[in-house]
């Protein structure tokens, strides 16, 4: 017999979040079908739904031309991503009036953790009660949250989902597996697409024949370790989360219907990368490999990776750019462009310049990202960039939210590949 595990996370994942603040500094929206969408265009997709638009099949990822087909009435918001996350923030404040909050998870997520009396189920729930009271009351009153309370941050994560909006559950390791059958396998943050083919190659169809799967088995599905994590995380033992390294830093960006040009796609590349680069050099890292990548309209997706020496130097960037640029397609009709660096390295583990000309320049990048970010981030920027300062504004990522000290700087996932 398996001693019960007490319950350690409290998980809470903001309803419909940008949608939500829109809503709540915007009283006439409230009550109505709206979406948001990065531009004002059909091809561009929603990012966030209204409750009030989701009964007409309106949801994240669906294009804003088919949403107005799909939800008559239906407005459309321009995102304001600096508003989002300023109200992200504002809902931390808030948490920590009733729990510190150990560690955020998205723009719309958070976990605190639990101890001592914390853990017994009256007062976890009063504890929940109170998160949603701070924000209501602090943040605003159309900003809900679902709270899932459980023993690890698996099974509290699972628990935000299973009651939306403004939902609180409770999942005890007394239940389970058992209480987790009736799920589908993609309902686990963790299990998408690709890791669901490789379950069903190995027999498992079903949330119950995955929990029947033994530990060994389940580190063979994986084909790692992670596997055998997962056997503990379903029965409700809090497995500490593996240390990660950053692997990218990134941007991406749809462009505007007045940049869907090559020469303008370019300006708008050279912008990006301007960003990756001063943010590289906040995270003090180091790359040395430049991906960049073009979507267009109506050919094959064009993309091209170039070594560089290892570097966090912004010119010596976009000279890469600039000859890989000169491959890309030349009638082609651009709709996105990102760039990436990877192949990272902390700069704990780099060598200090040599020669006195490379020391001085990497004196002048770090005055050219003090200016910017005193003065904005435009105070000073390439001549390339020039006619494109106002093109990729702020994006909101799938990790972790950007940092408002850093002006129009944010991260994409730096978990997918370019």
């Amino acid at each position: 017999m398996r001693p019960p595990s007490p319950l350690t996370i409290l998980f809470v994942d903001c309803n419909a979040f940008f949608a939500s603040v829109e809503q709540q500094v915007r009283p006439e929206l409230r009550g109505r079908p709206i979406v948001v969408a990065p531009v004002n265009a059909d091809t561009t997709c929603c990012i966030a739904s209204s409750y009030e638009a989701r009964p007409y099949g309106v949801k994240t990822g669906t294009a804003v031309g088919e949403a107005k087909k799909l939800c008559p009435g239906l407005i459309v918001v321009h995102a304001r991503p600096k508003l989002y996350v300023e109200h992200h923030h504002k809902i931390l404040e808030a948490a920590d009036t009733v729990l510190p909050v150990e560690e955020v998870e998205s723009v719309d997520e958070f976990r605190c953790r639990l101890i001592g009396a914390e853990r017994q189920r009256a007062e976890a729930v009063r504890l929940a009660l109170a998160m949603k009271s701070a924000i209501r009351h602090r943040v605003g009153n159309f900003l809900r949250c679902s709270i899932g309370i459980a023993p690890n941050r698996l099974l509290a994560k699972v628990g935000t989902n299973l009651q939306k909006p403004d939902g609180l559950v409770v999942i005890e390791s007394h239940e389970l597996p058992g209480r987790l059958h009736r799920m589908k396998l993609t309902d686990f943050p963790g299990i998408a697409k690709g890791v669901e083919r490789r379950l069903n190659a190995h027999g498992i169809e079903t949330v119950e024949q995955l929990c029947a799967m033994s530990a060994a088995q389940m580190e063979r599905a994986w084909g790692s370790v992670v596997g055998r994590h997962w056997w503990h995380m379903l029965r409700g033992d809090d497995i500490p989360s593996a240390p990660t390294a950053r692997r990218t830093v990134g941007h991406q960006h749809v462009l505007p219907p007045s940049h869907r040009t090559r020469e303008q796609a370019y300006t708008v590349a050279v912008r990006l990368l301007a960003k990756a680069a001063t943010r590289l050099r906040r995270l003090e890292h180091w790359a040395e490999r430049l991906t960049v990548r073009v979507t267009y309209f109506d050919t094959p997706r064009w993309k091209m990776t170039a070594t560089l020496p290892l570097t966090q130097d912004t010119m010596i960037m976009l000279v890469a750019l600039r000859k890989m640029w000169a491959t890309s397609p030349t009638r082609a009709r651009p709709l996105q462009v990102g760039v990436r660096l990877h192949r990272l390295t902390h700069a704990r583990h780099v060598e200090a310049p040599l020669f006195p000309a490379d020391r001085q320049r990497q004196l002048l990048l770090g005055a050219m990202d003090t200016i910017n970010e005193r003065f904005g981030y435009d105070a000073v920027y390439p001549g390339s960039m020039h006619g494109a300062k106002n093109t990729a504004p702020m994006r909101i990522p799938f990790g972790k939210p950007p940092d408002l000290t850093m002006p129009d700087l944010c991260e994409d996932d730096d978990r997918k590949a370019l």
